[in-house]
């Protein structure tokens, strides 16, 4: 598949993952299902997940609140996965692409959502009042989810396609100090994703399942599937024992 094949297929994907995040939700947005995606695409499923799942981690609890716009996940990954994948360069390299493309993402998407989102909401009104059910529709959907393919996905195709000759220099003229500081700092934010999560468990005795999961996963050595299914024994347990028997 040639380069331009792929910075398309990426382009496209990341246009759709974005319209998903506005619309139906299915969560094809985030950096775990984002990285694989582009590492199938681009021949190289392993370093998709990698960088999926370290992306994942640092934007764990990062959501949208109100009007206060977080730093974009998704085309972050997208285009970290690209680079480390052409260059080489891992994990470590990716994070320090995802923290700056992060916050031009940011950028863009406040952009949407308090210009160009505003602009066609005053159409559909003006729509609405004209009884013209076609502008409501292209102006509450179809324009504003075309804009996803302006806004993201030619930036990521052009940083596929255009980046992939420069890559290795852009390696070579990035300091290691600055990819070490970087890839430590997005270790940070992953950590306090991971704290903030923590902090939702504020029912106390809730806390031994917690600890439980936490001592079967790091002394037994059960992976993510089997403590799954242990929470979902604990959960059931949890219920016939305690909820139930309050019902009878």
């Amino acid at each position: 598949m040639s380069l331009i094949t792929q910075a398309f297929l990426v382009a496209l994907f990341v246009t759709i993952a974005f319209i998903d995040s506005h619309t139906t939700q299915t969560h094809i947005f985030r950096p775990i299902v984002v990285g694989p995606v582009v590492g199938l695409i681009m021949g190289d499923v392993k370093t998709g997940f990698d960088v999926g799942v370290t992306v994942e981690l640092m934007f764990l609890a990062v959501i949208f609140v109100g009007t206060a716009v977080p730093p974009n996940p998704t085309i972050s990954t997208a285009i970290a996965t690209g680079i480390a994948i052409l260059g080489g360069g891992g994990t470590d390299l990716a994070v320090a692409t995802a923290l700056p493309v992060s916050f031009i993402g940011q950028m863009a998407e406040t952009f949407q959502n308090s210009v160009i989102n505003v602009f066609f909401m005053h159409r559909v009104e003006k729509a609405a009042e004209r009884l013209d059910p076609r502008g409501i529709v292209a102006n509450n959907l179809v324009f504003p989810m075309a804009v996803n393919a302006i806004l993201y996905g030619v930036p990521t195709f052009l940083a596929i396609y255009f980046g992939a000759g420069y890559v290795q220099g852009i390696i070579n003229a990035i300091p290691e100090k600055v990819i070490t500081g970087l890839s430590v700092g997005g270790s940070m934010i992953g950590a306090v994703g991971f704290a903030l999560l923590l902090n939702s468990i504020k029912v106390k005795k809730l806390w031994p399942f917690f600890l439980l999961g936490f001592f079967v996963a790091s002394y037994l050595g059960i992976n993510m599937i089997g403590v799954a299914l242990l929470a979902v024994i604990c959960v059931a347990m949890y219920y016939y024992f305690k909820i139930a028997d309050e019902k009878a």
